[in-house]
């Protein structure tokens, strides 16, 4: 039965629309209603969209109103509303077009079986409609879910309707056709571009592109995206993250930040869905035929799920055979391992002690503040120890006193425990990828420029102690089977003032056991150490460093040591010089000798006020003390300035 309409128009005028019949009242609007009516040359049903009587003297809603139907008459699209007439009866303007018999998009958010995969093919459909619309110069401006809706007939195809307030770019606007004013904004504020609201006359494709992320976020959340807003991957956890890459990028204030054009959304939403022409008609299906589509959709889905198990379970085995042969290959020395440059560094501080009379410095109790920085793995500071207590995503880690060695000669000493780490619940994976870990690994070490060092290492799990240096093209490492204890291990690196031997020894006191002969570095070592500084390091257990103690060194005497290089073999050291050779000129020998370039820091014969270093200052020089197995002083007196007494023959030093 045809019914009346809401708009107010003369009696009698039941159906002011020549050739057609009004049916009923499927939507309001402020510019007029829409009616579902009968073409009755066609005896087919379609949408006839009223201009409201008030407005048709206001020609600025007339030619709006128009201009609606032009957009149409241009666009040929399956997601969009066909046109079919316009025209003008009486005082009542009209739009016929065709007539889609489904809910809307606001109405299909409710339904529970509208799942994802859904909202994303919807999405992709409707943004290819707006591409195509905006091939040819009509920009919609109205994006909203109400603006959608489902053809049933069609197999629930969605089309976009509604483009009464669409305007053209700017490439197809004519000032007939261009009608909206500067300055005025237009369409559906939740969904509208922050530049629409401003001036919707100077809007472009963006603004378009705008509302689709507004629907999409909405479409995917429950909720509209206001302000800073939350990913959807986060409001609603298993939603693919490309998404929030998506929704973000439509989302930006400035046009200019957002996609520049539909195409380009749609491409990326294409990636994420397979996309089809049409959806199930879910609401004309039976309660069988929903049961037994439901048992495909869980069928297709556990099939799935088994063949993409298999797949990864494939790619952990290759990657893990891989891995565990990579690992193999590249396997490190636990010196190489500690010099590794991590990008990770941490300042620490320690109380302790720095005396700069007896040249000492110890980590632990003390009036000073003593400065560590540990790179890599970090340490925690316990009253003056340093303790290697969690492995984390770093197994390695050194931390370098912030002390300037000093004296001719050092000691550093530690008390050590190394432990391994107890096995985790992912420790069968951590094997399966990596292999067995290695031992946990303690070290004391000396370090110099442009990645040199020699490092003292033990065991947490029983192996010999080593001795590794790395010095320049000089490489070496020492392992000598030495007892070690995994608890209150004492380790020592001491370099002697008079020869310039760097000796390793476990343990302290009478149990002391140097670990080899000494490393000959020559007492210009400061040269080729390049810098040095000490540290300790831990390799994948848990390691602690007490009793932390460094000692500067001279030679007996208070004379600074004669500067011999080093041997060109860094190597466990031979005997060192004799004292003859401190003499300051060559002395009668029995056997004959070239006369031997004195250094600058050894006393000449002749007696002159020399000048001295600021560390050992020295009222008068005297002639040195003659030591076991050397050659007896020499007779030139200190007092006398022009005339030294000729020194007395020595015999040929002895080699030891």
């Amino acid at each position: 039965m045809t019914q009346d309409t809401a708009i107010a128009r003369p009696s009698g005028a039941l159906n002011p629309i020549p050739g057609y019949r009004l049916v009923q009242v499927v939507g309001r609007g402020g510019m007029g209603e829409v009616h579902q009516a009968v073409q009755l040359s066609l005896d087919r049903t379609v949408a006839v969209k009223l201009l409201k009587p008030e407005l048709a003297t206001d020609t600025q809603f007339v030619a709006r109103f128009e201009k609606e139907g032009a957009a149409l008459a241009t666009l040929r699209h399956p997601n969009i509303v066909s046109i079919v007439d316009q025209g003008r009866a009486g005082e009542t303007s009209y739009l016929v077009m065709e007539f889609v018999d489904g809910p809307s998009l606001r109405e299909r958010m409710r339904d529970p079986d509208f799942g994802v995969n859904e909202v994303l093919i919807t999405m992709v459909q409707v943004t290819r409609a707006i591409d195509y619309a905006h091939g040819r110069g009509v920009i919609h401006r109205d994006l909203k879910p109400e603006n959608i809706l489902f053809d049933e007939q069609a197999g629930q195809l969605p089309k976009v309707t509604d483009f009464g307030l669409a305007g053209l770019d700017e490439r197809h606007a004519t000032e007939k056709r261009n009608l909206t004013q500067t300055h005025v904004a237009m369409g559906t504020a939740s969904y509208m571009a922050p530049e629409q609201a401003v001036d919707a006359r100077s809007v472009g494709p963006r603004a378009d592109v705008y509302s689709l992320g507004v629907m999409l976020y909405e479409l995917l959340t429950g909720e509209l995206p206001v302000g800073t807003f939350t990913m959807p991957s986060v409001k609603k956890p298993g939603l693919d993250k490309r998404l929030d890459g998506i929704v973000t990028r439509c989302l930006k204030p400035a046009p200019e930040d957002r996609y520049p054009s539909a195409r380009a959304l749609l491409d990326d939403l294409e990636k994420l869905v397979s996309v089809t022409t049409s959806f199930p008609t879910h609401s004309r299906e039976t309660p069988v035929q929903r049961v037994v589509r439901r048992a495909k959709d869980i069928s297709t889905r556990v099939g799935r799920a088994v063949g993409g198990a298999l797949v990864a379970a494939a790619v952990v085995i290759v990657g893990a055979v891989f891995l565990r042969a990579r690992q193999s290959d590249h396997q490190l020395s636990a010196g190489t391992e500690l010099m590794t440059e991590f990008g990770v560094k941490t300042p620490l501080t320690s109380v302790g002690r720095a005396d700069r009379v007896t040249r000492e410095v110890s980590l632990g109790e003390g009036p000073d503040s003593l400065s560590v920085l540990a790179l890599g793995r970090a340490p925690r500071v316990d009253k003056g120890a340093l303790r290697y207590d969690t492995l984390g995503e770093l197994s390695a880690g050194r931390a370098v006193l912030d002390v300037e060695v000093p004296g001719s000669g050092f000691s550093f000493s530690a008390t050590v425990d190394t432990a391994p780490t107890p096995p985790s619940a992912l420790e069968p994976l951590y094997s399966l990828f990596r292999g067995p870990r290695h031992e946990a690994r303690s070290a004391l070490m000396v370090l110099g420029d442009h990645g040199r060092f020699v490092a003292l290492v033990i065991s947490g799990g029983g192996a010999e102690p080593v001795l590794e240096w790395s010095l320049g093209d000089k490489r070496g490492l020492l392992r000598v089977p030495l007892p070690t204890s995994t608890s209150g291990q004492q380790l020592a690196l001491r370099l002697d003032p008079e020869t310039g031997e760097l000796f390793a020894v476990i343990g302290a006191g009478r149990d002391a056991r140097a670990l080899g002969d000494g490393l000959r570095l020559g007492t210009a070592w400061r040269d080729v150490l390049e810098s040095p500084r000490l540290a300790v390091g831990c390799l994948e257990g848990t390691c602690a460093f007490s009793d932390l103690r460094l000692s500067g060194l001279e030679v007996p005497g208070g004379l600074s040591p004669p500067v011999f290089p080093p041997e060109d073999v860094l190597a466990p050291a031979e005997l060192p010089p004799t004292q003859a050779q401190k003499l300051q000129e060559p002395q009668p020998r029995p056997v004959k000798v070239e006369p031997k370039k004195v250094e600058p820091t050894r006393p000449v014969a002749k007696v002159e006020p020399v000048k001295t270093e600021p560390s050992r200052p020295v009222a008068k020089v005297e002639p040195p003390k003659v030591e076991p197995k050397k050659v007896d002083k020499p007779t030139a007196t200190p007092q006398v300035a022009k005339k030294v007494e000729p020194a007395k023959k020595v015999e040929a030093p002895k080699k030891k």
